[in-house]
């Protein structure tokens, strides 16, 4: 009789084992299956933000090329403008250097 209850408790404790491993199993499964959705939307988050990014950076790029072109234009106006002007100076230095040389008063005048 004692031995019919050790047996019939491991028999339970066998069952009760089995149902441990079958919940283990299950709770296995579970969490890859959580994991890979998971995983899953974590990619789906990362390429989203990646996406805004990328367009932010062309858009900043644009900003920065118009930028950059508008400062580019304005500096070679200054530097059409301190051409121009340099030229009309070395005229008026020129026109200046050959009045000095005229020892004729009336024609100094003229």
């Amino acid at each position: 009789e004692t031995l019919q209850r050790i047996v019939s408790t491991l028999a339970n404790k066998n069952d009760e084992i089995h149902n441990f491993i079958d919940m283990l199993n299950h709770t296995i499964k579970n969490v890859q299956v959580n994991s890979s959705n998971v995983i899953s939307e974590l990619d789906e988050e990362f390429d989203g933000l990646y996406s805004i990014l990328d367009e932010m950076k062309g858009c900043m790029t644009n900003t920065i090329q118009q930028e950059e072109a508008r400062k580019i234009q304005a500096l070679q106006d200054q530097l059409s403008q301190c051409s121009n002007a340099l030229e009309s100076s070395e005229e008026l230095l020129e026109l200046a250097a050959q009045s000095l040389d005229i020892k004729d008063p009336v024609e100094f005048v003229k």
